[in-house]
């Protein structure tokens, strides 16, 4: 269960928008600033639940307290950070970034690193994250930092790529055996789309008919590639229109 006081509404605003935004709230009494990375790649992630209750309320109040008796050592790891996600955002923004290149990842993956050890120190870790840290290190599988307020809750990993699947099913069978839940997933994605149009042609423009994409087909189609193969995503070969998506950046 996790447990929000007063969300940044960051995740909403990435789910919706997609790809990835810089937030940044220095003044409560003011709106935050958002600044979307429509260019931010796709790139791979472990997901790891450490089924560890946790209350971000809690966890803020935490920092808020330790900030109070220690306002100048709090306040500079608190810069640190964002000096840390600065670097990360020009990381990613420029030209030579390739992400499919490991050194390239490895300069995200060292700061999301040095980013979760400043959260280390301000208290909002939990052991179980650091476990997760530790399996994911020891097989050299990528970089690994907490996600969310911390205190549990989940952990995301940047996968190295290249990575021999006998390490990553080996890293999942302890994981699992320690009661943790993983998950493969992609951060970077695409936010809300449309489907349109609700029947597509099968043929030329000059024929009649087409197939219409109910909720029923939609639904029954298994995973990614068999929603692609409905709707035809690159247009099944040019012959019929596929699926399109209507971005909040071109709203």
């Amino acid at each position: 269960m996790c447990i929000h006081g007063n969300p940044s509404g960051v995740d909403n605003t990435v789910a919706t928008q997609g790809k990835a935004v810089v937030f940044q709230r220095t003044d409560y009494s003011k709106p935050p600033s958002v600044r979307p990375l429509w260019d931010f790649p796709e790139l791979p992630l472990l997901l790891v639940d450490t089924k560890q209750a946790k209350s971000t309320a809690h966890e803020v109040s935490k920092v808020a307290e330790l900030k109070k008796t220690h306002p100048k050592l709090v306040g500079s790891i608190l810069d640190a950070m964002d000096k840390v996600t600065t670097a990360a955002a020009e990381v990613i923004a420029d030209d030579e970034f390739d992400d499919k290149e490991e050194d390239s990842l490895r300069r995200v993956g060292e700061l999301m690193t040095i980013n979760h050890g400043l959260l280390v120190s301000l208290g909002v870790s939990h052991p179980r994250l650091e476990r997760i840290r530790e399996l994911v290190d020891h097989e050299g599988i990528g970089w690994t930092k907490l996600t969310g307020a911390g205190g549990g809750g989940c952990s995301i990993t940047l996968m190295r790529p290249g990575v021999l699947k006998e390490k990553l099913h080996k890293l999942d069978r302890q994981l699992e055996d320690e009661n943790y839940q993983t998950f493969e997933a992609t951060l970077g994605g695409d936010g809300v789309g449309v489907l349109w149009p609700a029947v597509l042609k099968n043929g030329t423009e000059d024929e009649q008919g087409g197939m219409e994409i109910d909720l029923e087909k939609f639904l029954n189609a298994e995973g990614t590639k068999g929603v692609e193969k409905l709707v035809g995503v690159h247009g099944d070969g040019g012959e019929r229109e596929g699926w399109k998506f209507w971005r909040a950046e071109s709203l």
